[in-house]
């Protein structure tokens, strides 16, 4: 007999809102609920006494049953909100443990928080957005990985936010240079990297270039290369398609204990401990792997 597929519902409620009149409308949600808008939409949060800017660099967290307001300036603004359900935390919760713990994400939760959206979040949001939204694929494999990655990633930003770390987001609003050395480095995103001919590319000196990284994104750009690498090593995992020295390799590291040391201090997990994930679609890296160092 065919093995009977037991049917699987989102933990996630997700409001797309493209009306600026409707944004506008007070809010109050049971749950824990994530707020990001998209594209070029800036919008302003209000939690009680609190007033924050949110644009495509920031996500929002609201706690359960907070009184909140939207407000957007933009003719067409778009935003997403996601109401995070017992079930969902409950997934990670499972999915991840010890490592996210009960009780820690509890806390997390209880307080409004802006957090920075990193690159591999707003892919998150919008492949979510894509299934559920343009696709509706509601009970989607895909759809069940994405929640999990994104509330998983709520937990830790969150939680390296209270410990006073804190990810570099997407850039927003940064300037022409930034914009032009992140595609050079996309572009090549596993090959060696060398700060002069990332430089050249860009037509600046290499103290322009680095001024203008710490001012866009508080990191240089060599750091910005391994955070943007180490992104692309946690989907290449979970894949489990490849070693944690195929990964490694793969992300551009020579050597296989310095990729697990600096995998543990951005995910708080080893990479020997991370498991594949049934069902999970294969999420090839950005870029062209380097050749295995020898």
């Amino acid at each position: 007999m065919p093995a009977r597929v037991t049917a699987w519902t989102p933990t996630l409620e997700l409001i797309v809102d493209r009306d600026a009149a409707a944004i506008a409308r007070p809010r109050v949600a049971a749950a824990p609920t994530l707020i990001a808008p998209l594209a070029s939409t800036t919008i302003a949060l209000a939690v009680g006494a609190r007033r924050e800017r949110l644009d495509r660099t920031t996500f929002a967290l609201v706690p359960a049953r907070a009184r909140y307001r939207l407000a957007s300036t933009s003719p067409a603004p778009q935003v997403v909100t996601l109401v995070v359900g017992p079930a969902a935390r409950a997934e990670v919760e499972r999915t991840y443990a010890p490592h996210v713990a009960p009780a820690t994400f509890a806390a997390l939760v209880r307080e409004a928080r802006v957090l920075p959206r990193t690159r591999w979040v707003d892919e998150l949001v919008h492949r979510y957005l894509f299934e559920r939204d343009v696709c509706a694929r509601h009970g989607s494999l895909a759809t069940r990985f994405l929640e999990t990655e994104l509330i998983k990633e709520l937990y830790f930003l969150a939680d390296e936010q209270r410990a006073g770390r804190a990810r570099a987001p997407v850039v927003g609003e940064g300037s022409a240079l930034v914009e032009r050395a992140r595609a050079a480095i996309e572009a090549s995103l596993f090959a060696p990297f060398a700060m002069a001919a990332l430089a050249r590319a860009c037509h600046a000196s290499e103290s322009s270039l680095t001024r203008a990284f710490k001012q866009a994104l508080g990191i240089t750009p060599g750091a910005y290369v391994r955070e943007r690498r180490l992104d692309e090593a946690m989907p290449l995992l979970e894949s489990g398609r490849y070693s944690v020295g195929e990964v490694a390799a793969r992300v551009g590291y020579a050597r296989q204990a310095a990729f697990a040391a600096a995998f543990q201090r951005k995910f708080h997990v080893a990479p020997s401990s991370v498991r594949p994930k049934a069902g999970a679609p294969p999420l090839a890296p950005h870029g062209r792997p380097p050749v295995r160092a020898r």
